[in-house]
């Protein structure tokens, strides 16, 4: 990986011609307006191609070798493997002059959410004296926490003991307050650089301090060139907690392209194909590189290897008809790359090495396909770069580098004329530009009056998907939860007398968790495909509404340049082109994300509305105490008393749903498609009318030169001479990038 990215060359042009429209300004001050116009909009692309970031996303199973392929890319240990099961964030890996971690943390509104989350329902009898939630930054809070979790333990309430994910959670969250609580009440930020730049593995796979994080982002200088580009160290996609996988598709929504990593000892299974489903709705199937991570040690010999690579590219045809699955050993790439590095390896890397050194044949293989692999990944990042500069930064800067070219051509044919025939001149093209600038105002005005239209289409179609009623996502959600049935059979619960309250807790805990992964992996990627199909019909839509005024600029452009023509200059009006306008970077896909705060007061209703249940149970146990005859079934009691509980939790996720998804449609259209369509619409305007002030030449600023002497006229002419064949060279230059 050691070419330059298209960015890279075209940056460098820039560069040239802002050299070009600074002299241009200098020669002839009285014209410095047009380069101004030059070098503002060089300035905006410049600005725009350096920030524009191409997103890698590495995903995959639990324990598939995810970090170690990350690892192995950057030839150095970056990465720790084996994260905490509570490390829900994405680490970010991106290019930076020095090795640097900035670890960004939660507010204290989301931690304590998910705090007071945890404990809906808990039948611990310290909560019921509560009557606001908790706030862990208030010492009294934390100490009620310790008891709460003495207490839910000793009563054996958490039905996988220590394991249990919200037994985690909070014992995690007490036991890192001390450690994090200085960063939390500064800024929510630390940066970690030099020796204590590896603290951050620890903060981020220790679940006393990855509970709190948010964000992971690092900067190294890698071994390639790879300005502009990230990769992103996902979660399991089989995790078993539902907001790994919520933030997993948060983060593929952004991305580009996607590395799904294989572990050869365990090969494509149900989950992946589940997850695969996923991603194809998604639209990322096409973008898609698969690592099969080769474990070198436990394959009998290299046709056993080729075999499973091949039966894994026939499991993954149906999704993409000719996968790209690439054989490797990511762990051997790293060490390769770190003894090459000169790093001494421990004695276990070494003894690893020489191991596979031992089948030189396996060993041969995994180099040329890592090698095969770094090649075609190479590849697909520069089309995918070089389209987004053809889409619209490209067309931006070969329009200031040919109307800088026509200004030289034509002032330099000018200046050896008198006075008055570059006045003439000047009066004959003014005549041809007020066609152009008619046309350019009335592009504004049926822009605006389109984006009316789009904007109450948009919201209308907002309405419809999320309807409860009829919607394709409003009505399947309330329609999960009114059709949810636990599994009794697999749910643990409590048999002892006394048990409805701690198998309450169970069933609302579960349901919830159902809810949440439902929410990430059937609606939420149900919306990114609304969202998509949205955006392409809001293209065509802007296709059609601005051929016509094209059409119209086409042609008074081409009036402008026939004049150009008829005083004797070569010129050919460029054809003008609308490009597909990318999502804005600044423009989040916003998700659905449930927050279901249960609030003490749920767990009294529920009792409440178990109604009969509460009599029956008192029922008997009274004829337990006055030694009657008891018939019933005290499991199928229960499972009775929960069933009508049940009915009370889903009225209660109803009404939560209810409000959490109008304020989702709200969001969907006020923060993302309204501003969408402004954006659009006013780049798209705005790309055209910096077109016709890059290509409309200004003699009137050009006539003030005419007053000189005639030894400086000359010397301004020699110059303009020496600067055109460098304008050319740069047009031909751009013109390469976008053939290429």
């Amino acid at each position: 990986m050691t070419q330059g990215r298209p960015q890279e060359a075209l940056i460098q042009e820039i560069v040239r011609l802002q050299e070009m429209a600074r002299e241009w300004a200098r020669l002839f001050p009285q014209a410095a307006s047009q380069g101004e116009h030059w070098l503002k909009v060089l300035d905006e692309v410049r600005g725009h191609v350096s920030e524009e970031t191409c997103r890698l996303a590495v995903v995959g199973a639990v324990k598939s070798g995810k970090s170690t392929a990350i690892n192995a890319l950057l030839g150095r240990d970056l990465l720790k493997r084996g994260a905490g099961i509570l490390t829900a964030m994405v680490t970010r890996i991106q290019p930076g002059v020095e090795p640097r971690a900035v670890l960004k943390f939660k507010e204290w509104p989301e931690i304590n959410g998910e705090i007071n989350r945890a404990l809906g329902l808990l039948p611990v009898s310290r909560l019921k004296e509560r009557a606001a939630p908790l706030d862990l930054q208030q010492a009294a809070d934390r100490e009620l926490l310790f008891q709460v979790l003495g207490e839910a333990q000793q009563e054996d309430i958490w039905t996988e003991g220590s394991l249990d994910p919200n037994y985690l959670l909070l014992k995690s969250y007490l036991e890192g307050f001390d450690q994090v609580q200085g960063f939390l009440r500064s800024a929510n930020v630390l940066s970690l650089a030099g020796p204590d730049l590896a603290r951050h593995r620890e903060m981020v796979t220790r679940e006393a301090t990855a509970v709190f994080l948010k964000n992971v982002l690092l900067t190294i200088p890698f071994p390639w060139t790879a300005a502009g580009l990230e990769f992103g160290d996902c979660q399991g996609s089989d995790s078993p907690i539902p907001q790994h996988l919520a933030q997993v598709l948060a983060y593929l929504v952004k991305c580009d392209l996607a590395l799904y990593v294989v572990s050869s000892r365990v090969g494509l299974r149900q989950a992946d194909f589940q997850f695969l489903g996923e991603l194809n709705r998604m639209g990322l199937v096409p973008h898609l590189h698969f690592i099969l991570n080769l474990d070198l040690g436990e394959h009998a010999s290299l046709e056993e290897t080729r075999q499973i690579r091949d039966r894994v590219a026939r499991e993954l045809a149906p999704w993409q008809p000719e996968p790209r699955v690439y054989a490797f050993s990511a762990l051997k790439l790293l060490l390769d790359r770190r003894r090459s590095r000169g790093e001494t390896l421990d004695q276990r890397e070494a003894g690893l090495l020489s191991v596979w050194a031992l089948d030189q044949a396996a060993a041969a293989f995994s180099e040329q396909e890592a090698a095969r692999f770094q090649e075609d990944l190479l590849a697909a990042v520069q089309r995918l770069q070089s389209r987004r500069l053809a889409g619209g930064s490209l067309s931006q800067v070969q329009m200031v580098a040919r109307g800088l070219k026509e200004q030289l051509e034509l002032t330099l044919g000018l200046l050896g004329r008198d006075l008055d025939a570059l006045k003439q001149v000047e009066g004959q093209l003014q005549a041809r530009r007020r066609p152009l600038e008619a046309t350019l105002d009335n592009l504004d005005r049926t822009l605006n009056g389109a984006g009316m239209h789009l904007k109450k289409v948009l919201k209308d179609r907002v309405n419809s998907v999320m309807d409860r009623r009829y919607g394709k996502v409003g009505s399947a959600l309330t329609g999960f939860i009114r059709d949810y049935e636990p599994n009794w059979d697999r749910l643990l619960l409590p048999e002892a007398p006394g048990s409805f309250r701690p198998a309450l807790y169970q069933l609302f805990q579960e349901c919830v968790k159902e809810l949440t992964h439902y929410v990430t992996a059937e609606a939420n990627v149900s919306l990114v495909e609304f969202i998509r199909e949205q955006e392409d019909w809001l293209r065509s839509e802007l296709v059609r509404v601005e051929t016509p005024l094209l059409l119209s600029l086409q042609d008074a452009l081409t009036l402008y340049y026939r004049e150009i023509e008829a005083l004797g200059f070569p010129a050919a009006a460029p054809a003008l082109e609308m490009a597909a306008p990318p999502r804005p970077s600044s423009l989040e896909v916003p998700l659905l994300n449930l927050q279901l705060d249960p609030g003490w007061w749920l767990d009294a209703e529920v009792w409440v509305r178990s109604g009969a249940g509460f009599l029956e149970r008192y029922w008997e146990a009274l004829k337990r105490r006055l030694g009657l005859k008891n018939e019933a079934d005290p499991r199928q009691q229960l499972l009775r008393d929960l069933g009508r509980a049940l009915k009370s939790v889903k009225g209660w996720l109803l009404e939560q749903v209810k409000v959490q998804v109008i304020d989702y449609e709200e969001r969907l259209k006020f923060q993302y498609f309204l501003p969408l369509v402004d954006q659009w619409l006013k780049q798209q305007e705005t790309g055209l009318a910096n077109t016709m002030r890059s290509l409309i030449t200004d003699l009137e600023g050009v006539a003030g030169s005419m007053q000189l002497a005639e030894e400086e006229r000359a010397a301004r002419c020699q110059r303009l001479e020496e600067l055109l064949p460098q304008a050319k060279n740069i047009e031909t230059q751009l013109e390469e990038m976008r053939r290429s």
